[in-house]
């Protein structure tokens, strides 16, 4: 049976670093729970002899059960993960900016018994109405690329598929596993083009995102696009989550249009840090966290007390397999490495009619998601190179092969790849400022953002990334930072501080005009 999953993923929410989600629980006999829940957490179905119990398991495998025969169970705005049967609860839940999953009349039917044909019938006409309202809002939005939007966007993935070949040689990733987050990377840079006051710089930004020196205007508005597209999605079938944030420091001023933007375009909340205390970072590390659903737990910003502000998209994504892979096939294979060595590996394995493409030295077979999304899987010529593959490889015109019989029998071909793929589960962590200069950055690393704030510049670009499949699907993240540190033309001067002779101490609170301590020390030897 289908699962349905109802994930923070797909909501259009505002992100508030000291929100705290609740799952509520309203018993018969007037008890009441109220249980934290994350986003990460898993809420599900047991039964235990007749009795039937909310299970909610943790991150760290720990598990709650609570009473749910006659509950009520309702939800704060942002939700756990909910598997298996629990659309069949009394749930009405605002998802998407006014259209609701209402499962009231399932549960209903559940209470007295009914069919199963029946409650069915009622669940499929809940998810129906559900996926209609989410249609009629974004045709509201008018979220249609046009002509020559579509052209910039297949000349920034062909960008980003070189870009990756690039990173792919480096020797961080030589013989190693590279998840790279082509999105992620846009919108971070999307949101950098809209502090750049050189055309030069400007140049280069736009140029990775598909159309040198192309308007602002031109360039926001097809990233406001992009971005109702990826969050205007029915949360029921597929889970993509896109969000942006900039992280100020205190007491900077910060050019007005840079931030009207990034609030109008990028939907980013703005957050006013101190980058000289350690408590800043651990709050972009929650901030990532929460935004990944946990994949990715750490933003791996360092200490850095000269930054002015942090740019930072965040993505994710889950889904099921449209056909999902056999689990009893799945079996030990042999898969031999890019050094040559020979290793034991989990293979899925599955028949697929058509979804098959080839090239001149690959094959492709398409594995389809729900929503339009899919997922290719490219193996290369034995001999070939995937860098030399991607290189080349153009992701929007795939020729899916198919082979058309003109002969008096007018028998047609349909290609029916077997796929036998292996299971997989990495992480990654990309520095992005080499590969980028070797795609034609360079004034963007040399000169000043003053649209961003005085004397400004871009420092070190990267990107965490996470990707996992199994026989259900797949899930995978990715962030992409740009810290922006206070110059983009700077000397280090070194100052000699040697303590040898008399000092003073104090021990003291500013902001609150204490001081707790002073000290004069003149022996530090002495203990009297």
């Amino acid at each position: 049976m289908k699962k349905h999953i109802l994930s923070a993923f797909g909501l259009i929410v505002a992100f508030t670093m000291s929100a705290t989600q609740y799952m509520h629980i309203n018993l018969q006999n007037g008890k009441e729970y109220d249980v934290k829940v994350e986003k990460t957490d898993r809420v599900s179905h047991v039964t235990e002899g007749e009795e039937v119990f909310i299970k909610v398991t943790r991150t760290d495998g720990s598990s709650s059960l609570y009473p749910m025969n006659g509950a009520e169970v309702t939800f704060d705005e942002e939700i756990a993960r909910m598997e298996g049967d629990v659309a069949n609860w009394n749930i009405k839940t605002r998802m998407l900016d006014g259209c609701e999953y209402d499962t009231t009349n399932v549960h209903h039917l559940r209470e007295i018994r009914a069919n199963e044909r029946d409650i069915e019938r009622e669940l499929y006409l809940a998810q129906e109405a559900y996926g209609n309202c989410i249609y009629q809002k974004r045709l509201a939005l008018s979220t249609t690329l046009d002509e020559s939007e579509i052209k910039t966007q297949q000349s920034a993935n062909k960008y980003a598929a070189e870009l990756c070949a690039k990173i792919s040689k480096d020797n961080k990733h030589k013989d190693k596993n590279l998840i790279f987050s082509p999105t992620s990377l846009q919108f971070a840079l999307a949101m950098l083009a809209n502090g750049a006051d050189d055309d030069e710089a400007y140049a280069e930004i736009t140029q990775a995102l598909g159309k040198k020196d192309m308007p602002l205007d031109m360039l926001n508005n097809l990233y406001k696009k992009r971005l109702a597209n990826l969050t205007m999605l029915n949360p029921i079938e597929v889970k993509v989550g896109i969000t942006n944030a900039v992280f100020l420091q205190n007491g900077i001023h910060f050019g007005k249009n840079f931030l009207q933007n990034l609030d109008e375009y990028y939907k980013a909340t703005s957050n006013n840090v101190d980058f000289s205390q350690d408590s800043t970072y651990s709050l972009i590390d929650n901030w990532t966290k929460e935004s990944t659903n946990g994949m990715i737990p750490s933003s791996g910003i360092e200490y850095n007390p000269i930054l002015k502000l942090v740019l930072a998209n965040a993505l994710s994504f889950q889904s099921e397999w449209d056909k999902k892979f056999d689990p009893s096939l799945t079996d030990s294979c042999k898969f031999v490495t890019s050094t040559g060595e020979e290793k034991k590996v989990e293979t899925m394995h599955k028949t697929y009619r058509s979804n098959y493409a080839e090239g001149s030295n690959y094959q492709l077979v398409k594995l389809d998601f729900q929503d339009r999304f899919y997922m290719n899987v490219i193996l290369p010529q034995e001999g070939v190179s995937p860098e030399s593959i991607l290189a080349e490889i153009d992701f929007d015109n795939i020729r899916f092969k198919y082979g058309r019989d003109t002969s008096e029998n007018c028998i047609d071909t349909i290609y029916c790849p077997t796929l036998s793929l292996p299971k997989f589960n990495t992480n990654d962590n990309i520095p992005l400022n080499d590969a980028l200069k070797e795609m034609g950055f360079e004034k963007t690393f040399t000169k000043s953002f003053n649209n961003i704030a005085e004397s400004t510049a871009v420092g070190d670009i990267s990107q965490l990334a996470h990707l996992e499949i199994d026989e259900d699907g797949a899930k995978g993240a990715a962030v992409t930072t740009i810290p922006i540190p206070g110059s983009a033309l700077f000397e280090y001067k070194y100052i000699d501080v040697t303590v040898n002779r008399p000092f003073i101490v104090t021990v003291n609170n500013p902001k609150t005009h204490e001081v707790l301590f002073i000290g004069l020390i003149n022996d530090p030897t002495l203990n009297k």
